[in-house]
């Protein structure tokens, strides 16, 4: 999946650049695109927290760059998945990133094993 980012006056720092902090902002976006209304339907018994997260930083985001998060499901166990980040646009690869999601139970507040439901949503965007 591919989403837009729509960048904000915020986001850049004093050196005229996307501030290395807002990827990961870039990354959250394009997470909520893709499974924000998913997970709202399991919300009542399942959370998902980010364990992990990492950004390789390869090309700065200048103010007139179009910029475009690619988003991949690369690997699913029993009770997380991570998902893989490319920010670019058609001529550059700015990041590559990833992040680590748990389920979690609301109640218990521990790891729990992702259901049949949330492994098919999740493999349609494998």
């Amino acid at each position: 999946m591919i989403v837009e980012i729509q960048k904000r006056f915020s986001d850049f720092d004093m050196y005229t650049h996307v501030n290395s902090a807002v990827y990961f902002t870039y990354f959250e976006y394009a997470r909520v695109v893709a499974l924000g209304q998913f997970f709202q339907k399991v919300s009542d018994t399942i959370w998902f927290v980010v364990a992990k997260q990492s950004c390789e930083y390869l090309e700065p985001i200048l103010f007139n760059d179009i910029v475009f998060v690619e988003l991949k499901i690369e690997k699913i166990g029993k009770s997380s998945f991570d998902i893989s980040y490319i920010v670019k646009n058609d001529n550059k690869t700015f990041a590559k990133g990833l992040t680590t999601l748990v389920a979690i139970d609301k109640n218990t507040k521990k790891a729990t094993p992702l259901t049949s439901d949330i492994l098919n949503y999740l493999s349609k965007i494998y």
